[in-house]
C-alpha cells in the first residue's frame, strides 16, 4: 500500500509536521509505503496532482483549510481521504471520527472502509469556482473569518476570534440575502446570515444545520433572518441547543442548486476560511457534486 502523507507546515504552530513524520512511521510500521510532502500556498494541482497519482490513500495533517484544497485532487485521482486533525476546530475529522494520534491514523489506513461523500461546487459571479467540503456562509461569522485573516500572524485557537467578533459587532450591518433552492425562490431581501451545509458540523459546535447528511447528494440552506445584534446573539443561543429548527423564522431547505444573491456584496467563508477570491460578491451558485470523493473512515469498533 502506498500512502502520500501531507502536512500545513503551519498548522498547529508546526505541530503538523511532528504529527505527519508520527503518522508515516505508524503506518510504515505495519508495512504501508508512506511518503511525506509539504503543502504549498499555491493551487493543490500544481503541489498535489502528480505525487498522489498512483496512491492508495491520502493523508491530510492539518485543518479543515488543508482539508478543503486537497479534497478536489483526491477526488480527481479517486483516492481515499484521511483528515489528521492539526487545526483549530478540525470540523471534517470530527464528522468521522478521525483523530490525530500515529496509531489511529495508521489503523485507520490498514483497516478503513472507503465511504464516498459529497463536495459542494461554488461559481462566484459567474466566473471563478471553489470547492467546499463541510460549508459555506455570508454574514456576520463570514465577516469575523476575513477580519481575523487580515490581521492573523500564526496559528489560531477560539481566543483569536474574540476581538473580530466584537469589532464585527460594532459594526454589524447584515447584508440583505436573496435565496433560491432547485429554481425555487426561498427568501427574498432577508437581513441575515445565510448558511449552505454539506454536513452538520459547524464552528462552536453549534451546527445550524443539524440535518445535513455528507453523502446524501444534496446541500442544506439555513437563512437566519437578523436586523441586529440581539438577534444574532439569540440565534446564535438557539443553535447552542438545537432550538432554531423550532423556530418559525428559520428558512430551512434542501437540494441541488442554491442561487445566493447579496445586496450589498458581501464577503463570505469556505470551511472557516476565506476562499481564494476574498473579494465581496453579489452573486453565488453552489452546486453539489454528489458521492465525488472517497474518504477512508476508522474502523468500528465493537
Amino acid at each position: 500500500m502506498s500512502v502520500l502523507v501531507i502536512f500545513n507546515p503551519i498548522s498547529g504552530a508546526g505541530r503538523a509536521r511532528g504529527l505527519a513524520e508520527a503518522a508515516a512511521e505508524a503506518a510504515r510500521g505495519r508495512g504501508i509505503d508512506a511518503e511525506l510532502l509539504p503543502t504549498s500556498p499555491g493551487p493543490a494541482d500544481a503541489w498535489l496532482r502528480g505525487p498522489i497519482r498512483g496512491r492508495e490513500a491520502l493523508v491530510v495533517v492539518g485543518g479543515d483549510g488543508a482539508v478543503r484544497f486537497a479534497a478536489p485532487e483526491a477526488a480527481r485521482a479517486e483516492v481515499p481521504l484521511v483528515h489528521c486533525p492539526a487545526g483549530n476546530e478540525n470540523l471534517f475529522a470530527r464528522e468521522f471520527g478521525m483523530r490525530s494520534d500515529a496509531e489511529s491514523v495508521a489503523e485507520t489506513l490498514a483497516n478503513g472502509r472507503i465511504r464516498r461523500i459529497d463536495l459542494i461546487r461554488a461559481r462566484i459571479d459567474g466566473r471563478d469556482d471553489e470547492t467546499v467540503a463541510l460549508m459555506a456562509s455570508f454574514g456576520f461569522d463570514a465577516e469575523v473569518v476575513h477580519d481575523l485573516a487580515s490581521v492573523r500572524t500564526g496559528t489560531v485557537n477560539n481566543l483569536s476570534y474574540l476581538r473580530p467578533i466584537l469589532r464585527r459587532m460594532r459594526a454589524f450591518d447584515p447584508p440583505r440575502i436573496t435565496a433560491a433552492i432547485d429554481g425555487e425562490t426561498v427568501a427574498t431581501s432577508v437581513p441575515g446570515m445565510v448558511i449552505v451545509a454539506n454536513a452538520r458540523q459547524y464552528a462552536s459546535r453549534l451546527d445550524p444545520a443539524r440535518r445535513a447528511v455528507i453523502d446524501d447528494g444534496l446541500m442544506d440552506l439555513v437563512v437566519l433572518p437578523a436586523n441586529s445584534v440581539s438577534d444574532l446573539m439569540g440565534w446564535m443561543v438557539r443553535m447552542r441547543f438545537g432550538a432554531h429548527l423550532r423556530d418559525p423564522r428559520l428558512v430551512y431547505r434542501t437540494g441541488r442548486r442554491i442561487e445566493l444573491g447579496l445586496e450589498p456584496a458581501g464577503v463570505w467563508q469556505a470551511d472557516g476560511d476565506p476562499p481564494r477570491t476574498p473579494s465581496p460578491t453579489e452573486r453565488i451558485v453552489f452546486d453539489v457534486e454528489p458521492g465525488v470523493l472517497p474518504v477512508l473512515e476508522p474502523p468500528r469498533t465493537a
